[in-house]
């Protein structure tokens, strides 16, 4: 889902209308526009189902955010690649280690995580048993991607995650772990 500051902006942009036009067409104020799109406060239930239904009509794509926390950026260009397939609905943001993966999560709430167990400082395990204390990641997936052989490792971490791919990771793998899980994401 498009954080509503996003979608106000982007129904302007491609409406053409003011914050004034925009607060006349869904019958609020200018303020409350004004304190959408600079994400000072959320619409109600009702005017962020108008506002999804503008979008909708004005062709606005719900992009899909994907994470990845890897010291290796390989796998971050292997997921874009893959996420080129879905015309634009995947956004991918990456990190290099675990602590900067925690704060971008936190403020991205990614739909899926595509994270690496072996980094130095903070692992992928670590990462995964903090997880759960960012308020918003409840129905992220988390799919460890390692070059670990380790059974110990590999336990563990299908204990804490959705799934485990071994690396180098394979394209059409990771296309199919994106659209399955845009998939099961557009059900809830």
């Amino acid at each position: 889902m498009i954080p509503s500051a996003d979608l106000v902006a982007r129904i302007r942009s491609a409406s053409g209308d003011t914050q004034e036009g925009l607060a006349r067409r869904l019958a609020v104020s200018y303020p409350t526009i004004n304190a959408w799109e600079r994400g000072r406060s959320e619409p109600t239930a009702r005017h962020r189902a108008t506002l999804e239904a503008l979008a909708a009509e004005l062709g606005i794509v719900h992009e899909f955010a994907v994470m990845v926390i890897d010291d290796d950026p390989v796998t971050a260009e292997l997921v874009e690649a893959a996420a080129a397939e879905f015309d634009g609905a995947v956004t991918v943001h990456s990190a290099l280690n675990g602590w900067e993966g925690l704060v971008t999560c936190g403020a991205v709430r990614p739909g899926l995580l595509f994270l690496d167990i072996m980094m130095p400082g903070i692992d992928g395990l670590e990462v995964a048993r903090r997880l759960p204390t960012i308020p918003g990641l409840d129905d992220m997936r988390v799919v460890f991607v390692t070059a670990s052989q380790s059974p110990e490792i590999l336990s563990r971490a299908a204990a804490l995650g959705n799934a485990v791919l071994g690396k180098p990771v394979d394209l059409d793998d990771l296309a199919r772990v994106i659209r399955d899980t845009m998939d099961e994401s557009s059900r809830r």
